[in-house]
This record gives C-alpha cells, sequence and structure tokens, in this order.
C-alpha cells in the first residue's frame, strides 16, 4: 500500500468502523470506501489543476506578449478560474441534431477517467503517492495509451466533417509518438531494473535494495545525465501526445475550428480542455520522476526540507515540475504550429532512430557503469 493508502486504511477507516459498530467490517467493504474517497480526491486534484493552469497560461501569456491578462475578478485575477468554472457549468449542454448521442455523451468522460487514473503511481515524495504498484511506469503508460479513443468517439459522434478531422489526426499523433516515447522509457527500466515509480526515483540516489540480495546501486545520478537523448524524446513525444503547441494539430483553429471539440458546449467542452491543461503538469510530473531525481535533491541528496503531511521531497518535486511547466507553456507561447505531415515525419524519421540509438546507450551504461 502506499502512505495515503495507509493513512486511509488504518487511521480514518478502522476507528470510523469502530465508532460505528462495524469492528468487524469485512475488509472489500474497507477497499470499496478506501477507493471511493481516494478516487474522490484524485478526481478533484486533476480538475482543480487544470483549471488553475488555464489562468497561469493566461498570465503568462499576458507577461510575454505584454497584455495585461485577467485581473478584474478577484485580487490579481486569481478567481477568474471559478468564473470559468461557473460559466462552463450554467451554459447550455446542446447535442447536434445529427450526432450520435449516447457515444456524444460517453466521449468526455472516456478523455477524462483514463487521464485521471493515470496519476495514482505518481510518487510526490517517498511518502505520497496513491498506490505503489510493481508495475507503476507501465501502468501510466498503457492507460494513457487510451486517450486517441476519447478522440475519435468525439470526431465520430459529432458528425462534423472538423470534428472527425481532428479526431484522426489525434490518433494518428498518439499512434506515431506512442512507440518512441515507450522505447525511450524503456531506458529508463533498464537502468533502475524496476518498473515501479518509487524505485526508479530511489535508483536515482543510488539506494534501492532489492529484496532478494540487498543489494546496494554503487553509483547515484539523476537519470537525464545517461539518459539525455532519452529525456528528449519523451519530452517531445508528451507533447505531441497532449496536443500542444507547436503540436496543437488536432486542435488547430486556423483550419479545424476546435478539432474533435467543435460541436461540445459547457461542461462537456470543460473536460476536454480541463485535460489538456492538466496534461502539462501531468508531463512535467513524469518527467521529474523518470529523468531529475523525483522527489531528490540535487545530485541525489535526500531534500533538506521536510512537511509532515507531504512527506520528505514534496517541495523539491513541486519546483522541479513546476519549472518543467514554465518551460512547456515557454514553448507553448513561442513556436509556431508546424504541419501535419511535418510533425509526422519527425516522430519517424527522427525519434523513432534516436530511441533505438538511446536504447543502445542504455544497454552500455547499465552493463558497463552501473554493472
Amino acid at each position: 500500500m502506499g502512505a495515503i493508502e495507509d493513512f486511509i486504511d488504518g487511521k480514518v477507516l478502522d476507528p470510523t468502523f469502530a465508532a460505528l459498530g462495524l469492528g468487524n467490517a469485512p475488509y472489500e467493504l474497507s477497499q470499496t470506501i478506501f477507493w471511493g474517497i481516494a478516487s474522490g480526491v484524485l478526481f478533484t486534484i486533476v480538475l482543480s489543476t487544470g483549471g488553475l493552469f488555464t489562468l497561469v497560461f493566461r498570465r503568462l501569456f499576458a507577461f510575454f506578449t505584454q497584455r495585461i491578462g485577467p485581473n478584474r475578478v478577484g485580487p490579481f485575477g486569481l478567481f477568474q478560474l471559478i468564473a470559468d468554472g461557473l460559466k462552463l457549468v450554467s451554459k447550455e449542454d446542446i447535442i447536434p441534431r445529427a450526432a450520435s448521442k449516447t457515444l456524444f455523451r460517453v466521449a468526455p468522460y472516456l478523455a477524462i477517467t483514463p487521464f485521471v487514473m493515470a496519476w495514482a503511481p505518481i510518487p510526490f515524495s517517498n511518502d505520497l503517492i496513491l498506490t505503489n504498484i510493481g508495475v507503476g511506469i507501465i501502468f501510466v503508460l498503457a492507460i494513457s495509451a487510451l486517450s486517441p479513443l476519447a478522440e475519435i468517439t468525439a470526431g465520430w459522434a459529432s458528425n462534423n466533417k472538423y470534428a472527425i478531422y481532428g479526431g484522426v489526426r489525434a490518433a494518428a499523433l498518439d499512434f506515431s509518438y506512442e512507440i518512441p516515447m515507450v522505447i525511450s522509457v524503456v531506458g529508463v527500466i533498464m537502468l533502475a531494473g524496476s518498473m515501479s515509480t518509487i524505485d526508479i526515483v530511489n535508483m536515482q540516489k543510488g539506494c534501492l535494495e532489492f529484496a532478494a540480495s540487498g543489494a546496494c546501486a554503487r553509483h547515484g545520478m539523476w537519470f537525464v545525465f545517461p539518459q539525455i537523448i532519452g529525456a528528449f524524446i519523451f519530452f517531445a513525444a508528451a507533447l505531441a501526445k497532449a496536443g500542444l503547441v507547436p503540436t496543437d494539430l488536432p486542435e488547430a483553429e486556423s483550419e479545424l475550428v476546435a478539432g474533435y471539440s467543435t460541436e461540445y458546449s459547457g461542461m462537456r467542452f470543460g473536460f476536454f480542455y480541463v485535460v489538456l491543461f492538466a496534461q502539462v503538469f501531468f508531463i512535467s510530473a513524469l518527467i521529474t520522476t523518470l529523468y531529475l531525481g523525483g522527489w531528490l535533491g540535487p545530485f541525489g541528496s535526500p531534500s533538506e526540507w521536510y512537511f509532515k503531511p507531504l512527506g520528505d521531497g514534496a517541495l523539491w518535486f513541486t519546483v522541479k515540475t513546476l519549472l518543467i511547466c514554465f518551460v512547456i507553456f515557454w514553448l507553448w507561447l513561442t513556436l509556431p504550429r508546424v504541419r501535419m505531415d511535418q510533425y509526422l515525419n519527425f516522430a519517424w524519421k527522427v525519434l523513432f532512430p534516436l530511441s533505438l540509438l538511446n536504447l543502445v546507450v542504455a544497454a552500455i551504461v547499465r552493463g558497463f557503469v552501473l554493472g
């Protein structure tokens, strides 16, 4: 169990059951209640992150382009995201007459549900992780691969040619960039000797104790150093899968209006854009976990800042993740959009061969440096 799981199961659920006279409550009941609470908390965190980043994006956009940005609702415009949320909730939910109504309604939930699930194995600190499964990074990649299903469903169900084009573009980008991204992560798995996100971070400080031998790695370093090529590949591929500039081709407003979300309104439209902006933090958190030592301080040292509610290293993780978020927004607001054929060529002719080269580098480092 993760730390949150231990806390809720041992310190909240057990006393609650005892107070209600349910001291012998079935294990299945306690687990059902735990996962219900955990899912609600995680869903709220993801929605809040997406909403907050819409405000951050607009403020940075204004700063980079010498404009004012949101400044009317609340001090410094901080309540603008609340106003936006209330506006989306109050908007009429319009479904086109010719649309496939069932699929049209389902598509936004297909987009947000797998995305929220993918956050579960991300370790924000040594103690702050929802669930530490042994194949955590594989779970994240597998669940993230479901995103084209929602995009194609939304485009097809809308019965709109622009929406269909957007859905097909999204699927093409996802499929093309999924391959080099997965291969780049294999290099990290080879160096760490584990697919657990907790183990991957621990290996970057060189003190992962293997249960069988009790052995400890002799060399601790952030994986960005031996895997600089893999880090670049992962970063570029993750931006493409998220559909951010210069790769927002599925939602290119100059040619496709809003792509697969053209016909959506109200909160159904909001779900797609919450996922889009929350992807920025999600991508940054993955890069921090895989290549920048997670919650570890510089050079693999443990954090010197300790917060009991969050655990050792949570501040390091947050700082590194937010710095990457800033870089992503910077690129988003700076680079021009490229053509579809150019970006597909970049995936297959540049990133794919580089990912294979990176795999060879990882094997050499694992065999001759880490031993």
